[in-house]
């Protein structure tokens, strides 16, 4: 039987070939731990082929949709973005349109209805389905795999300001950002808030602001703009563990990776931060990582990927040469 890790890992070896057949593939053997792999540089994708009642063709789950015969759609300000598997959202902030489009570069399906903007938040769920915070009406719309709207939800805190979301348990749990309260709230279902975690450091002191979420397996990584900081916390509130002192000035994201290191985007230097539980520190300039401006990034296993907001592409990086290697048998 393929265990998980190993489907992924040939996931992403058929990834990079096919990547390869691209110009900006990389050539030769992987770079050492610490420094990235580019794989492909996206700038939009064929609109995918639609089938009677005006729905994409059937898929198989984990599997991508067929390859777009459209007229090819071009990103202009990539922002936003989520990365799972093979699926990538785009939040087209120069367009105003959220694009759903597969690591792989061949098609991209619109998502009408979707709320995008600088502002615009997004996760994708267990199931694919897309999740879309609006911060100025404090909603999350879910989208399905074939772009209907599948469920709507008020969130955040009564006087607060949503400013993120990320998904927890298996997606089962959604989590929402307040960035005034320095707090996040917790939904399931079709109900209202079930919990307000407002995050303390040992002796009960409350952190300055929870403006960014990456849920993991061992809790919740919070961005902390104004202390320039982000914080490891368990569900419960508890603040385990602050990484970025001196590294961060002006952090504008979180993403999270399989191995737990957190990415950050700094604005000040324009780069990605990578920061992981035993204090290591690594920094990427934009030009390193293949951008002009960075607008946006996501995570998903070993994978990283960068919206360029001035040139209109999206850049993915691999990591997976950094996996320990499985005993053999």
């Amino acid at each position: 039987m393929v265990s998980g890790l190993h489907r992924r890992t040939l996931l992403a070896a058929g990834l990079g070939v096919f990547a390869g057949c691209a110009a900006d593939a990389p050539v030769g053997p992987p770079p050492p731990p610490g420094q990235p792999q580019r794989l492909r540089t996206l700038q939009g994708g064929f609109l995918a082929p639609v089938l009677a009642g005006g729905l994409p063709p059937p898929v198989r789950p984990g599997l991508p949709l067929p390859a777009g015969s459209g007229q090819f759609v071009r990103w202009l300000a990539p922002a936003a973005l989520a990365l799972r598997g093979t699926d990538l959202l785009v939040a087209d902030a120069g367009s105003g349109r959220l694009w759903r489009a597969d690591a792989y570069g061949l098609h991209v399906t619109g998502i009408a209805g979707a709320p995008v903007g600088r502002q615009t938040a997004l996760a994708l769920g267990p199931d694919l389905s897309a999740w879309v915070l609006d911060p100025f009406t404090r909603q999350v719309l879910r989208f399905g795999r074939d772009a209907r709207l599948l469920q709507t939800l008020r969130v955040g805190i009564a006087g607060g300001a949503p400013a993120a979301i990320a998904l927890a348990e298996d997606g089962f749990t959604l989590l929402v950002a307040d960035a005034v309260g320095a707090a996040w709230s917790e939904h399931r279902g079709v109900g209202g808030v079930v919990r307000q975690i407002a995050p303390e450091a040992e002796g009960g002191q409350r952190i300055s602001g929870v403006d960014a979420l990456a849920a993991g397996r061992d809790g919740v990584v919070v961005l902390d703009r104004l202390r320039g900081v982000v914080h490891r916390v368990s569900r419960e509130g508890r603040v385990l563990q602050t990484l970025g002192r001196g590294q961060l000035r002006q952090p504008q994201a979180v993403a999270l990776d399989r191995l737990g290191r957190i990415y950050v985007h700094e604005a000040q230097d324009a780069s990605i931060v990578r920061l992981a539980a035993g204090g290591e520190v690594q920094r990427w300039s934009a030009a390193e990582l293949g951008v002009q401006q960075i607008g946006g990034i996501a995570a998903d296993e070993m994978t990283l990927a960068v919206a360029d907001a001035l040139a209109g592409a999206v850049v993915l990086h691999s990591f997976a040469h950094e996996l320990p290697r499985e005993a053999p048998p």
